[in-house]
């Protein structure tokens, strides 16, 4: 118990709470700076610089392009294709949500809804994105899946609530891959 008291007393404690503050004070700057990427606009041409997309406990609807000459500029996903911040990659997509008594529908249709920036997790026939947004009750970042096909304007879900993951709908959204559906 010695050992333990030592550090509420005297320069052993002190040292603890200063690299303590320190380092918290290290992960709030490095949540709200730039990082390196770049920007895509809606005529196709690419702006390279760094992005800043958040603030702690929020995610702001335009997007902050600092180019290399130190100019900031705010895009909103009207305004883009996509953005590039350090390793994660966003494409601007029409999305829109739907729901019935506990059943939620999700839509990438041209026109409906509203264009929004989701984190690409997957590219191909079937991609995967991931659509972020804040608690409301903690400002905790969180996030959730979701399917789309290159042909189809139906988002899927992939988990939702306390359940986990949708088997059922999942096996109805990839009826034609059966080997997907055995797994």
């Amino acid at each position: 118990m010695e050992s333990i008291g030592f550090f509420y007393r005297g320069k052993g404690f002190s040292l603890m709470l200063f690299v303590l503050i320190l380092c918290c004070s290290f992960q709030i700057c490095r949540a709200q700076a730039f990082e390196p990427g770049y920007v895509v606009l809606n005529s196709n041409d690419t702006l390279y610089g760094s992005v800043k997309d958040r603030n702690d406990g929020a995610l702001f609807k335009k997007i902050r392009f600092k180019d290399e000459r130190g100019k900031v500029r705010c895009y909103n996903a009207e305004h883009l294709l996509g953005y590039k911040k350090g390793i994660h990659i966003y494409e601007s997509l029409w999305y829109a949500e739907e729901s019935q008594f506990f059943r939620f529908d999700y839509y990438s249709r041209t026109g409906y809804g509203k264009k929004t920036f989701l984190k690409v997790l997957a590219k191909g026939t079937l991609s995967c994105y991931a659509r972020e947004y804040i608690q409301d009750d903690n400002d905790f970042l969180d996030q959730f899946e979701l399917f789309l096909r290159n042909d189809d304007t139906t988002m899927q879900r992939a988990t939702q609530g306390i359940f986990g993951l949708k088997k059922k709908r999942l096996t109805s959204y990839f009826w034609d891959c059966p080997s997907l559906i055995e797994k």
